[in-house]
């Protein structure tokens, strides 16, 4: 199985902690960055074949890996419009790994290796992992599902209608890459995608007809990275499960 990371975004809205860094090498508790976080959660379920979408102050990224290339097999894929489109475009850069199994990651994700444990159980060729919770925000990534499926997903789902949200990890196996494949190349060739968020390609699947399974996570497993109130919750979230301990000190040390 392969990680797919996609972290070519500048990350605005963190201004100014990300001015002069990538939003993946925050530090997130102890010295830790996201992105090593991330590798932690993936080593945890065996998967060491990771490839980076990279973008925004590439060069910091691509020398921070430097130091995990005797652990993992790494590669960048590099994003030069990173400044002019949406993560759309990233995702589809990185087409020619999306040769074999595969899960998608947003960079700025948190999430516990519990996570893409229960992911990688699922049999199917595309499966979301989505989580549920009381209300929802105009800003979360919004998905309706039922009998099992996702039938839709975007930010522009009326919150109240909401009955999950998209964590931002997809896996992909079985027929599921050559699908997502074909559907990021059409998409691609549409100059009014240029902007759009890579999960239209999923609603896309959607539309066409093939299903869209999900792995449900809890509240609590996860959490995403886009305001400054966020890092303290994740920073909160590290300290309280000893997550850097394991990673520089543990016996599952990366």
């Amino acid at each position: 199985m392969r990680a797919i990371i996609i972290a070519a975004g500048k990350g605005t809205r963190l201004y100014p902690l990300t001015k002069n860094t990538p939003k993946s090498l925050l530090e997130v508790g102890d010295g830790l960055t996201l992105l090593e976080a991330q590798l932690h959660s993936l080593s945890e379920n065996n998967i060491k074949d990771i490839v980076i979408i990279v973008g925004y102050r590439a060069g910091q990224i691509e020398a921070k890996i430097q130091e995990y290339t005797n652990r993992f097999n790494l590669n960048t894929v590099y994003n030069p419009f990173f400044d002019l489109s949406n993560n759309l475009i990233s995702v589809w850069m990185a087409k020619y790994y999306m040769d074999q199994p595969f899960i998608t990651i947003n960079g700025d994700d948190m999430f516990t290796p519990t996570v893409i444990e229960n992911l990688l159980r699922s049999k199917h060729n595309i499966t979301m992992v989505i989580d549920q919770k009381d209300n929802y925000d105009e800003d979360d990534m919004k998905v309706i599902h039922s009998d099992g499926l996702i039938q839709q997903v975007s930010k522009k789902i009326e919150p109240e209608v909401a009955n999950g949200e998209s964590v931002g990890i997809i896996k992909f196996s079985g027929h599921g890459p050559k699908i997502y494949r074909t559907v990021l190349e059409e998409m691609a060739r549409n100059p009014v995608n240029l902007n759009v968020f890579y999960l239209s390609a999923i609603q896309e699947i959607i539309n066409k007809g093939y299903p869209v399974h999900f792995s449900l996570c809890q509240e609590n497993d996860w959490g995403e990275l886009d305001f400054h109130p966020d890092l303290m919750l994740i920073r909160q979230h590290v300290s309280k499960t000893n997550l850097v301990d394991k990673i520089f000190n543990g016996k599952n040390k990366l």
